[in-house]
């Protein structure tokens, strides 16, 4: 009968944890939506859910991102703190991967209105188009690269728009949608033509050179993030297209956005133009 009753009380208390975790993901979510929707500074979802794991945060991440879904299309998917230094600085072991909005393309030589954003950052990123489909883990970087049609020089400009990012962690970058906003690509190249890892990119502001970086910044590999965030993205539920875009993380380190003139230099894979306004 003892023995019973633990069961019980023991099961029950699951039950219980359970339920309150989803309302915690499900408030949490709806802290984000609201905020977003108001054009408002992100909450910090750690400071109000200190218990949250990367496990609930992917679960906020996907409410947050399936709302906007509603007026949206997915475009592609993002890997960031692909470095041990920014890792160690938001306090995760692992990087962290979020979903590019069709929103937030860009092509050409685009003008990006500052106004649109909170704290806009600059980097620069390879990026990877896709040939077919996913919808399973991949296990090697060989049968990965049976899946990549083309490769694309990549300007993304995340929106670090939190309340106050000096307490932001590694769970609040994950619920937000890893700052996702807006991302330029340049001209498509054929992946077999190009040697992935060999890539540097150069990034001017008004003609002065302030950000240099090269393809291995990127968890030492270009195909091991980008086997990495695959495989992220599907275990998240998510399925792979054709013709959607991987980015695998910023080349060199991560540059406050102001007014002025950019201009990328990504070598072999080509340069890319914008102007901040």
């Amino acid at each position: 009968m003892y023995r019973r009753r633990c069961f019980y009380y023991g099961s029950l208390f699951l039950i219980l944890q359970s339920a309150s975790a989803f309302a915690d993901v499900t408030e949490a979510a709806n802290l984000l939506i609201e905020a977003y929707k108001d054009n408002k500074p992100l909450h910090i979802i750690s400071d109000r859910f200190p218990h949250i794991d990367q496990i609930a945060a992917y679960k906020i991440q996907k409410k947050f991102v399936q709302q906007r879904l509603e007026n949206d299309n997915i475009a592609g998917f993002k890997a960031d703190l692909t470095s041990i230094k920014s890792q160690k600085k938001f306090g995760t072991e692992t990087p962290v991967a979020g979903v590019l909005l069709a929103s937030g393309l860009n092509k050409g030589s685009p003008d990006v209105d500052i106004k649109n954003f909170k704290m806009p950052m600059i980097e620069t990123e390879i990026g990877f188009i896709i040939g077919k489909p996913i919808n399973k883990p991949i296990l090697e970087i060989n049968m990965l690269i049976d899946k990549i049609e083309a490769v694309v020089p990549v300007i993304e400009i995340p929106d670090i728009g939190f309340e106050d990012t000096k307490r932001v962690k590694g769970v609040d970058i994950i619920a937000s949608n890893v700052a996702s906003t807006d991302f330029i690509i340049g001209n498509q190249e054929t992946f077999n033509n190009i040697d992935i890892n060999e890539i540097s990119a150069t990034l001017y502001f008004n003609g002065n050179v302030i950000n240099r970086g090269v393809a291995t910044d990127a968890m030492g590999n270009q195909l091991k993030a980008l086997l990495w965030l695959v495989n992220k993205i599907v275990k998240q539920g998510w399925e792979v297209e054709p013709g959607q875009i991987m980015i695998t993380g910023v080349l060199g380190k991560m540059i406050p956005g102001k007014q002025g003139k950019y201009f990328a230099d990504f070598r072999i894979l080509g340069k890319i133009s914008f102007n901040m306004k």
